[in-house]
C-alpha cells in the first residue's frame, strides 16, 4: 500500500456505532499470493455456483492471511464487526497494490548484448 492510498477499516458494535478504525500497513506480496489473488479476477467467468465457490474458496485463506498482515491491530473478534461493503473495497485496493507491484518489476525491454 502506498502512502497516498492508505486503507482504513471500521469495526462496528451491535448498534452500528464505530468502535475502532484501523489503518492498513504496507504488505509485500509473494508470487504465489499474487497468483491466488488473480484467480479472484476470474470470478465473473465462473459458469456455476460450484466453480465460483472453488475460486473464492481457493483464495480465501490467502485473503484472510493478507488482511491479518495488512491490519495487524485487528483482533479475531474485530473482524466480526467489519461491514462487508467496507471490506470488499479494501480487498480490491490490496489486489490493485499487488498488480501495481508486478508492474514495477523492470522488464527486459532492450536486448542486451551477448557475451562472447
Amino acid at each position: 500500500m502506498g502512502e497516498d492510498n492508505m486503507i482504513q477499516i471500521n469495526v462496528y458494535d451491535d448498534e452500528g456505532k464505530i468502535v475502532k478504525t484501523v489503518t492498513g500497513e504496507p504488505v509485500h506480496f509473494r508470487f504465489g499470493t499474487i497468483r491466488k489473488l488473480m484467480k479472484l479476477v476470474e470470478v465473473e467467468k465462473a459458469e456455476d455456483t460450484g466453480e465460483l465457490l472453488s475460486i473464492v474458496g481457493g483464495a480465501w485463506k490467502e485473503i484472510t492471511r493478507i488482511l491479518s498482515r495488512c491490519f495487524p491491530d485487528m483482533s479475531e473478534e474485530d473482524w466480526d464487526g467489519v461491514e462487508i461493503n467496507e471490506l470488499i473495497p479494501a480487498v480490491i485496493e490490496i489486489v490493485k497494490d499487488a498488480v501495481s507491484e508486478i508492474n514495477k518489476i523492470p522488464g527486459d525491454k532492450e536486448k542486451k548484448p551477448t557475451a562472447v
